[in-house]
């Protein structure tokens, strides 16, 4: 076959890839609705459309109700509120699928070249690995797609009339759907700075002309950045509602906001000492590490303003997780322009017999990026749950999550119409907000630059610690008459909900797996509280149609969700239920099994805490809890030997489990090891673990061991 023929399918197939890419992009958007604010901007679009304005205040929390509020989401959330309305929740998964198949669209015209197809697919391929990690309904992919398609009109169209106009046009639409639409100017900016180093500062090999522009060019580059300057200021509040984002960007890099780093995820790192070599975020890092090596290989043709983004989008990705898909659009322009100018002598170590080999390698490799995406798309395909409500199998795909929010809870203030401020925790505010508003205004949500950190650090003392005092002080200031403990994709801290049940004047009306929900004794609450008081002494659980379930195996969790909430609250004999309940769903749940043995342990039945400890770690060996309570099990039935075992195995998996530290010592001071057990709180103090009670007591069973000896 002549290399025409070669050359051909090698070019249909690189076309093929993309169409697969594309298929993929499509794909991997549809996922179901999990995003948490999503309901608090859908909420806020129905308040624009019913009062036809932009409110410039807060009117949807109690605890900053009425604070000047500069919303600068206000058009994305009108927007999805109407998508919404029209095409329903699949009709917004539909949208995002959209925009971000469009962005990937740009990103292709931006960096596609015939002769590297399957370098065009792989770097995309490695940034939707990247992009997967934001695929949320939020502004934040329109702002993406305005990013690439600002680099795409500098980079291939500044020299076009309708540039300009594209660009203020791009800008005014930006600056209302998010707060990222400084980076439009700045992105000009880098450009005018790069230009200007080229004209004015003498640079190695050929960095002074690569990518330079005439003279036109330059000046409708610096005549364009006032326009847009302009353009940020088309918004309801004009010059304030453009300052705004900026100075909260630089607000939040301050130190005062460090608490929101720490607790908010996608704030946080996405490298850190601890990660750096491992495969968290890898495709993230392995387009840090291609487009550094690309600058490498083209040393001799560099372009200044690539560098300067690159450089730029690289510190501002390494700041919060959230961040690191701009750097990867970066990532990709610098990697293509690089590759461009770069011979594939320079390169590739080894030479082409001919060109038909190398178009054969090419097909391989083209066929060989087509199977690796269908088998990326197939796997994903599986995913799904069990959804307890039907008892069917529901896919990730389409619909609204069934996992992330408490909406059985929410559901139960819906229906029982309740009002009043309630206090939350952080993920539930903006599912509130969505669901419930204005009938309910909640107490926190995802707005941490209204909140401030010092609000964030208090409400962190009651959610995370339980403080009474506190909690005493928002109760009264902000008239806060109930409260909704989410329990959904994440565990209610012990803390806080022992600090309501305590409370006399606040009652439980509300119990299930994703959540709980409190009432205070008010006037108001008072006929709900009558109708709806659920007494724990006398809890059922719901059971399972096992009929209906058949040979299914599924997870029930909510069984033991609902235990965890009953153990803490003292409820042990309805936890056990519970978890009975669980086994007769899924007879090798581990979970089920620790939380009995716990129970058991605390009522002082070591036995029995010992059968059921055993057992889930039997069927859960990676759960640290069964695992020590089996040691600690064996310690109390004098079985010293095998506690010492247990109690290594923990600290193999968790060297500072200061618990195992400590009952490693009592263990080995039992056997009469005492030299063994002052050794062991020697690590443990080494370690910045401390415990005065546990170590009296260990020098107590060594002293004690030394007088029997004696006598």
């Amino acid at each position: 076959m002549s290399e025409r023929f070669w050359k051909n399918l090698s070019i249909t197939l690189g076309w093929l890839s993309i169409a697969m890419l594309f298929g993929l992009v499509t794909f991997t958007s549809s996922l179901e609705i999990k995003d948490l604010d999503l309901w608090l901007h859908l909420r806020m679009g129905w308040w624009i459309c019913h009062h036809g304005f932009v409110p410039n205040f807060d009117v949807l929390s109690c605890s900053i109700s009425g604070k000047p509020w500069v919303n600068h989401e206000w058009l994305f959330q009108v927007l999805v509120y109407l998508v919404q309305k029209a095409y329903g929740f699949n009709g917004l998964i539909s949208m995002q699928s959209m925009v971000v198949a469009i962005t990937f669209l740009v990103l292709v015209f931006l960096g596609y070249s015939r002769d590297r197809q399957w370098m065009t697919v792989i770097i995309l391929l490695l940034v939707l690995m990247v992009y997967q990690t934001r695929f949320t309904i939020r502004p934040d992919i329109f702002s993406l797609l305005f990013f690439v398609m600002y680099i795409y009109i500098l980079s291939l169209h500044i020299n076009k009339r309708w540039a300009v106009y594209a660009l203020v046009i791009l800008q005014i639409i930006w600056s209302n759907m998010h707060g990222f639409f400084f980076f439009g100017p700045l992105l000009v900016c880098f450009a005018i700075f790069s230009e200007f180093i080229k004209r004015r500062v003498p640079l190695p090999y050929e960095w002074n002309t690569v990518g330079r522009l005439n003279d036109a060019e330059y000046t409708s580059l610096k005549m364009t950045l006032p326009l847009l300057i302009l353009a940020c200021c088309v918004n309801p509040l004009t010059f304030k509602g453009a300052w705004y984002p900026v100075g909260v960007f630089f607000h939040l890099a301050g130190g005062d906001n460090k608490v929101f780093f720490e607790h908010i995820v996608e704030l946080q790192r996405p490298i850190t000492a601890d990660t750096v070599f491992n495969e968290h975020y890898l495709y993230y890092k392995v387009l840090i590490f291609i487009s550094a090596v690309s600058f490498v290989f083209n040393r001799r043709k560099i372009d200044v303003s690539s560098f300067l983004m690159w450089v730029i989008f690289l510190g501002f990705s390494l700041v919060a997780i959230r961040n690191m898909i701009y750097f990867a659009a970066a990532a990709y322009m610098v990697i293509m322009v690089n590759a461009i100018s770069t011979p594939w002598d320079n390169i590739i170590p080894f030479r082409f017999s001919s060109f038909r080999t190398k178009h054969i390698l090419q097909i391989i490799l083209k066929m060989g990026l087509i199977f690796w995406m269908l088998n990326y798309a197939l796997g994903m395909i599986a995913n799904g749950y069990f959804d307890y409500d039907t008892y069917y199998r529901k896919s990730e795909f389409f619909g609204v999550s069934k996992r992330v929010y408490p909406y059985k809870a929410v559901n139960f203030l819906v229906r029982e119409k309740i009002r009043g401020n309630f206090f939350n925790d952080f993920n539930s505010g903006a599912y509130l907000i969505g669901r419930t508003y204005p009938n309910i205004k909640v107490f926190i949500d995802g707005r941490t630059e209204e909140y401030g950190s010092e609000f964030f650090e208090n409400y962190q003392k009651v959610w995370k610690d339980g403080n009474p005092h506190v909690f005493a002080y928002f109760e009264n200031k902000y008239n806060i008459t109930g409260a909704l403990l989410n329990n959904a994709h994440q565990q209610i801290p012990m803390a806080v909900l022992s600090m309501f049940h305590s409370f006399k004047d606040w009652s439980i009306v509300y119990l299930d797996d994703d959540g709980i929900i409190f009432l205070k004794q008010t006037p108001y609450n008072k006929p709900f509280i009558d109708r709806l008081s659920i007494d724990l002494n006398t809890w059922k659980p719901r059971p399972m149609n096992l009929y209906k379930l058949g040979t299914r195996r599924v997870d029930p969790f909510p069984f033991n969700s609902r235990a965890f909430i009953l153990e803490t609250l003292g409820a042990d004999e309805a936890a056990l239920k519970e978890e009975k309940e669980a086994l007769r769903v899924a007879p090798d749940d581990g979970p089920a099994y620790t939380m009995m043995g716990k129970i058991y342990y605390q009522r002082k039945d070591y036995k029995k805490a010992f059968e059921c400890y055993r057992l889930g770690a039997m069927y859960n060996t990676d759960d640290i809890q069964a695992r020590l309570g089996l040691a600690q099990s064996y310690e109390h039935l004098k079985v010293y030997s095998e506690a010492i075992t247990q109690f290594q195995r923990v600290l193999d998996s968790s060297p500072k489990n200061i618990q195992a530290y400590f009952g490693l010592a009592r263990t080995y001071a039992e056997e009469g090891q005492g030299t063994k057990a002052l050794g062991m709180l020697v690590t443990a103090q080494k370690t910045g673990l401390e415990d005065k009670v546990d170590v009296q007591k260990i020098h107590d069973i060594i002293n004690g061991k030394k007088i029997k000896k004696v006598n």
